[in-house]
């Protein structure tokens, strides 16, 4: 049987930040008992067999010392406050430490917080590609509104940032190459620079024809952002499309897949109500994208420059929740609230999670199922984070708490209003989820009660708009057997963005 290797000699430690709290896996609040259970729990793990190396015994060893010490622990506390303020913070939260006995399955709910360092964000220059679909339905004011806004765009982006435009049908067009924007109508090639010394000519030129193949543009498009030269930039695509892609969608994953290896992220706006959600979905997921619902060609500026606002200053790239779950958990859902809201995909392995963008925190909703227990038991659930931090260093950030089953039924600790607030959301959406899968399965007796239930909980929230939708949508399915296009996209984002409002 394997064990840990014991040395006999004391030994120190050599004199560089580790957060000790993560070595020994408790939280910075953790009281004197847990970080005892804490080392108790690693020893049992070597004692069961586990292969624990003795560098990483000197870190648990010291980090137990340290932090089983009150007067020591306050001198490191104290330090850790003057030389960590520029690691992102982990807060891990969940629905309830001590479960009963059960023959059944029961849920619990982990809330996860990231937040900015205190530092400034890494001011990266942009990559910026733009996919826009000139299909012949976004014919008129649709295409004139994305020509506007890109041109409005051009003024907001930086001297030193990169900008491509590729318009696509059942075909693709380089509107404009990729250029600095502050120098690119001085470019040396001079196709690069007839392009640009007319931009907005080039923009108004494009004009709405044929059908809607989306790998095309994305294809152009990334040639575009991997150009050489660019690997210190903050690379991403947007695609802004009205329809549904043609024979093409399995070519359009792998290569978000290809993207999101290469470290370039992904945002996808659907305009009007013909597009396919559960595509854009997928298409995002390999790279922590976003994608959303933009209801109106009036809006389109708004949200490219809401977009251009996150991308501008970045905390920490390529972030990734790494599955260390104990054995009896199994992850059922996930959901990203912020900085925006988007369900997260559970089949990745690691769940990408995007970039730390901007002053605000990321934010997610974890969803477990806990195996039936015969016995009461201890489980540590351990939150992990890894991304590549400024200067392009790897990191990893980690919280941790302990589970306990068939306990001693001491007192819970009061669940925060914001979880439990992130679950009721959660199920609200998975209720309007349901009603259009009812609705497409012809099930419209189910389907239009689910929509009066979602009425009243529409406005127990506040939002009179997505209740009275929802009570059109329960008239129509009762009387035309069917739910709108317009009414699916209202709802479906609709809710999203309520989970994207929680009270702090």
């Amino acid at each position: 049987m394997a064990r840990r290797r014991e040395n006999s000699q004391s030994q120190v430690m050599e004199p560089e930040f580790t957060d000790l709290y993560t070595v020994l896996g408790v939280s910075h609040r953790a009281a004197p008992d847990e970080i005892e259970a804490a080392f108790a729990h690693w020893n049992d793990r070597a004692g069961a067999g586990e292969t624990i190396d003795e560098p990483q015994w000197e870190r648990l060893r010291y980090a137990y010392e340290v932090l089983s010490s009150p007067s020591r622990r306050a001198v490191y506390d104290s330090l850790v406050g003057e030389t960590a303020g520029d690691a992102p913070a982990l807060d891990l939260t969940v629905s309830a430490e001590s479960l009963p006995l059960l023959d059944t399955p029961q849920l619990i709910y982990a809330l996860l917080t990231l937040k900015p360092g205190q530092s400034d964000g890494e001011r990266r220059p942009l990559n910026l590609g733009l996919v826009v679909d000139r299909s012949t339905s976004m014919r008129g004011e649709r295409l004139e509104r994305v020509a506007a806004a890109v041109e409005l765009l051009l003024n907001k982006l930086a001297p030193d940032d990169t900008l491509s435009v590729v318009s696509f049908s059942d075909r693709a067009e380089v509107v404009l190459p990729a250029a600095r924007v502050g120098s690119a109508a001085q470019s040396a090639n001079a196709d690069v620079a007839a392009a640009w010394s007319e931009p907005r000519r080039a923009l108004q030129a494009m004009a709405a024809s044929g059908g809607t193949e989306i790998y095309h543009g994305l294809r152009a498009a990334l040639n575009q952002v991997t150009r050489a030269g660019l690997e210190n930039h903050t690379s991403h695509l947007i695609l802004l499309t009205d329809g549904r892609t043609y024979g093409d969608a399995d070519d359009c994953l792998r290569l978000a897949d290809e993207a999101a290896g290469r470290g370039i992220g992904l945002t996808a706006f659907g305009l009007g109500a013909d597009w396919n959600d559960a595509f854009l979905d997928a298409l995002v997921a390999p790279s922590g994208g976003q994608s959303h619902f933009i209801e109106s060609p009036a809006e389109i500026m708004s949200h490219l420059e809401g977009r251009l606002q996150g991308l501008g200053e970045i905390y920490a790239r390529n972030l990734t929740l790494q599955p260390a779950w104990p054995e009896p958990l199994s992850l059922r859902g996930a959901f990203k609230l912020a900085p925006f809201p988007q369900p997260l995909p559970l089949d990745a392995g690691a769940l990408p999670l995007g970039d730390l963008e901007g002053r605000s925190p990321l934010i997610m909703l974890l969803e477990f199922l806990v195996a039936p227990q015969s016995l009461p038991a201890r489980f540590r659930l351990t939150a992990a984070i890894q991304y590549t931090g400024a200067g392009g260093a790897e990191a990893r950030v980690e919280q941790t708490t302990q589970l306990m089953v068939g306990g001693r039924g001491d007192a819970q600790t009061a669940i925060p209003a914001a979880l439990i607030e992130a679950v009721q959301r959660l199920n609200l959406y998975r209720m309007q989820e349901k009603a259009w899968d009812d609705a497409q399965s012809g099930k419209l007796d189910t389907a239009a009660a689910r929509m009066q239930q979602l009425t009243a909980r529409y406005m127990e929230t506040g939002d009179l708009r997505l209740a009275r939708q929802a009570q059109l949508e329960a008239q129509q399915l009762a009387h035309l057997g069917a739910m709108s296009a317009e009414g699916r996209k209202l709802l479906k984002y609709g809710t999203r963005s309520l989970m994207g409002q929680l009270d702090s």
